[in-house]
């Protein structure tokens, strides 16, 4: 009996031992206990859209031009409130619209000083994880996988885990907000979401919509700082 049982159990710990690591792979990171060091980012050193200013064409909608400017359709919102559009599915064709470098647009919309550090640096993550997407996509592609874990090159390793770590310093100061001023919790669960996405991708992990995912998180956590900052920081 028990040698008839024995080839079940292996099978049984070798498959949960699977699930696991499966498990492992694509659990997001939680952000380290230690905030990292909030790089020192100066507002020239992000990049700005190509264009400043965009004249709405027929057709356009604020996705497309919320993508092109700033990486991510999800950016829609953004661009919305920094032009005082009510509606970001309604945008009158020969709009002139501003769409300038992230730290710009939060001074412009008057962000504490005190923030404005935290800005340039998730600034510069955003803008350098859209800088290394294309050469990182065409990487990945030999793998021919859809799901699971990949041999990721060192340089995108790298270059997602320091934005990462940016963003995780950034969430920490604006975690640290003070009376008269709110904590904008909405914020900083977009960011971290964003934060966990791009550490599981420099682990060389691979799932449905993943990058997508971190486009996401970064144009609505930035849409919701925007707003934070437009409303006082309340």
């Amino acid at each position: 009996m028990i040698r008839l049982l024995l080839p079940a159990v292996l099978a049984a710990l070798a498959l949960s031992a699977c699930q696991k690591s499966s498990t492992a792979a694509k659990a997001p990171s939680a952000p380290p206990a230690v905030p990292p060091p909030l790089p020192a980012v100066a507002e020239a050193e992000v990049p700005a859209p190509a264009s400043l200013t965009v004249t709405v064409q027929p057709g356009d909608n604020l996705r497309a031009i919320g993508a092109k400017a700033y990486g991510h359709e999800k950016f829609s919102g953004f661009v919305a409130r920094l032009n005082g559009i009510a509606d970001p599915e309604k945008v009158a064709a020969g709009a002139t619209l501003k769409t300038p470098a992230l730290p710009v647009a939060f001074r412009e919309a008057g962000l504490d000083p005190a923030y404005q550090p935290a800005i340039n640096a998730m600034s510069k993550a955003c803008t350098d994880f859209y800088a290394a997407l294309p050469a990182y996509l065409e990487a990945r592609k030999p793998s021919g996988l859809t799901r699971g874990n990949f041999a990721i090159p060192e340089q995108f390793r790298e270059t997602f885990t320091r934005c990462a770590d940016a963003i995780d310093a950034g969430t920490h100061v604006l975690e640290a907000a003070k009376e008269p001023h709110k904590v904008p919790r909405m914020t900083i669960d977009q960011f971290t979401q964003a934060s966990a996405q791009l550490r599981f991708l420099a682990r060389g992990g691979i799932e449905d919509y993943d990058y997508e995912m971190v486009g996401q998180r970064l144009g609505l956590a930035f849409t919701n700082a925007l707003i934070w900052t437009q409303e006082g920081h309340k």
